[in-house]
């Protein structure tokens, strides 16, 4: 008889995360033995071999997972056994929690910029002209000093979120460098240019 020991380890199929205290027992020439895996997923059996190579059958059974049970070969040159990659059991969501967040976050984000556009809109300073398209008229008028000066011709608020021309009602008005929102695509100091 020919004493070996051999190692394999235990992992979660999809995860590929370590499996501990997972139950593996080893069956060959009629006997059983049965280890547990380590906090890295790692066990070890000894086993007498009679020849150089011999079937066994191993069985893993670890909570939350589905049981493995295989066949395989143990030999006197290759003392290692294949990884075994459990199936765990636990139910899992349709919709992802991060998937949940992410469009959530995406939801708040234009609905937050839809208020501030609604309650911070563009204006020239004219009367009735301090709104976007399609808004209410906003009472009062932006003073300058909380004006892009960029753009004099019309009052742009430095906090805004970024601008496009189809955000703003004005057409062909005066812009300085820098151009903040990109009113003025080919830097010839006109912005949003109505062809």
């Amino acid at each position: 008889m020919i004493n070996n020991v051999y190692t394999g380890r235990v992992l979660d199929g999809e995860t590929k995360t370590k499996v501990e205290g997972a139950k593996i027992t080893l069956e060959l020439y009629g006997k059983s033995d049965i280890v547990h895996s380590d906090s890295e997923g790692f066990y070890q059996f000894c086993a007498d071999l009679r020849e150089e190579s011999a079937s066994a059958r191993i069985r893993v059974e670890a909570e939350e997972y589905e049981k493995y049970n295989r066949n395989i070969v143990l030999t006197t040159k290759d003392n290692k056994i294949e990884e075994i990659h459990l199936t765990s059991t636990k139910k899992k969501p349709k919709g992802s929690l991060d998937k949940i967040a992410a469009v959530a976050t995406v939801i708040g984000t234009i609905i937050a910029i839809a208020t501030y556009v609604s309650t911070n809109p563009v204006s020239t300073g004219q009367p009735n002209s301090g709104k976007l398209e399609g808004s209410q008229p906003k009472p009062e008028v932006l003073s300058k000093q909380n004006c892009y000066p960029a753009y004099p011709d019309l009052c742009v608020p430095k906090d805004s979120p970024d601008l496009k021309c189809s955000d703003v009602k004005e057409r062909n008005f005066k812009v300085l460098s820098p151009d903040p929102h990109g009113f003025d695509r080919d830097r010839n100091g006109v912005g949003c240019e109505k062809k």
